[in-house]
């Protein structure tokens, strides 16, 4: 009833289990489908939108991460401005000089590596990021459906109570039944007009909460297309089991460690910077001659000043594959758990719609006929209507916690889980 997000380690196109969420007889242009809020949630969400900005500065950093040092131009004045043979500028020995660090062991290129092994984790964060604001979107759909279904119920509610209120009212002149029932079934029915109003505000309200997934101000849909009883079947959980470990947020280990594993490239070459060359020119102002100059300058490894650097990637290199362990033990776990809760909400919803409702429904008929008749009482009328109002609410919780169950699964996969 999802979709599917990953495709060859990359964010797929937007594929939506239309046939099991749609709803044909909803009007065009009043309805929203679940594959329509999901790719405008792809389309406008404002924290995706942000997370591209994210990428973009890293994009400078690998940039900035490839630039070669800039050369040195140095100048020396030397024997200038003292006593004797050296007042003012007569003796003055001038160097003018050009140097440039040759970094060593490709130092720069293990820089650009690490850099775009950072990239690479943030755009599996954005994917991961993608997947958690979609998984969002569609628990929205799911409850604003729920809660269509929340509003037609307390309609039927008003109905009853409309109905028994009448029912009443021709016992009671018929001075069949006392006019304290008359006021009881009054009393009722504003309680039942009350929390239809009260459901029709969380109607409202719903559907802005969805609206606002891609950044809506206020939605432009009366009603969200769907069939909230029709449950897709579940894949083998074998095969759930083994999406596990393609999934973006278990990925995200593998790129860590392949970040770690070039830190700890970098931070050891990094332990020789590189030697610095340089010439110049120098103008021996006693002989009134110049000469050429030339440095060289090689830092001495006395002490590795880089060894803590060193002992830092390599820890988060160990670290990244302890982390991953734990979050797959922490996926199965988790997925057992809501592959089971799956199937007996399946099983809920079954006997609930094809057993207890109809028998409830026909309960409540028979009630309300041998009231009439006047071999029922007010109370045990009242009391077959509430049975059915509970039954259809059991109904509507247990086929919107399938779905939005469902989602999890899906989520936690990354896959559409769906047949």
């Amino acid at each position: 009833m999802f979709f599917r997000l990953i495709a060859a380690g990359r964010l797929a196109p937007v594929v939506l289990l239309a046939v099991a969420f749609s709803d044909p007889s909803v009007a065009s242009g009043a309805s929203l489908k679940l594959r329509d809020a999901l790719a405008r949630t792809l389309e406008s969400n404002p924290d995706l939108a942000a997370y591209e900005y994210v990428l973009r500065a890293q994009d400078g950093r690998i940039t900035q991460a490839g630039l070669r040092p800039n050369p040195v131009i140095t100048a020396d004045v030397e024997n200038a401005f003292g006593t004797g043979e050296t007042r003012g500028l007569d003796a003055t020995e001038m160097t003018i000089g050009l140097s440039q660090l040759i970094e060593l062991d490709g130092l720069r290129d293990k820089r650009v590596t690490s850099a775009q092994f950072t990239r690479e984790g943030l755009e599996i964060d954005g994917q991961i990021r993608r997947l958690d604001i979609l998984a969002e979107t569609a628990r929205r759909f799911v409850k604003l459906v729920g809660q269509q279904e929340q509003h037609r119920l307390t309609h039927l509610a008003v109905e009853l109570s409309e109905k028994t209120a009448e029912a009443v009212q021709r016992r009671v002149a018929a001075a069949i039944s006392p006019e304290s029932e008359r006021d009881r079934a009054a009393v009722a029915l504003e309680r039942a007009r009350i929390a239809d109003a009260h459901a029709e505000h969380a109607l409202v309200a719903a559907r802005y909460e969805l609206a606002a997934s891609w950044g809506a101000i206020q939605p432009d849909f009366v009603e969200a297309a769907a069939d909230l009883y029709a449950l897709p079947e579940l894949s083998a959980y074998e095969d759930l089991l083994a999406a596990l470990e393609r999934t973006p947020d278990l990925s995200r280990y593998l790129s860590e460690r392949r970040l770690r594993e070039s830190e700890v490239t970098l931070a050891l070459a990094s332990q020789r910077p590189g030697i610095e060359i340089g010439a110049g020119i120098r103008r021996l102002a006693e002989i009134d001659d110049t000469a050429f100059v030339f440095n060289v300058g090689i830092p001495l490894t006395v002490n590795n000043r880089n060894q803590g650097a060193v002992a830092e990637a390599e820890a988060l290199k160990a670290g990244a594959q302890a982390n991953r362990s734990a979050a797959l033990l922490k996926a199965r776990t988790q997925l057992f758990s809501n592959h089971r809760e799956l199937q007996d909400l399946g099983q809920q919803v079954r006997a609930l719609r094809e057993r207890a409702l109809p028998r409830t429904e026909a309960a409540l008929k028979g009630t309300e006929s041998a009231y009439e008749r006047g071999r029922y009482s007010y109370l045990e009328l009242v009391d077959a209507q509430r049975e059915l109002l509970s039954v259809r609410d059991n109904l509507i919780e247990a086929a919107m916690q399938y779905h939005l169950t469902l989602i999890e699964i899906e989520r936690l996969t990354a896959t559409a889980v769906s047949r």
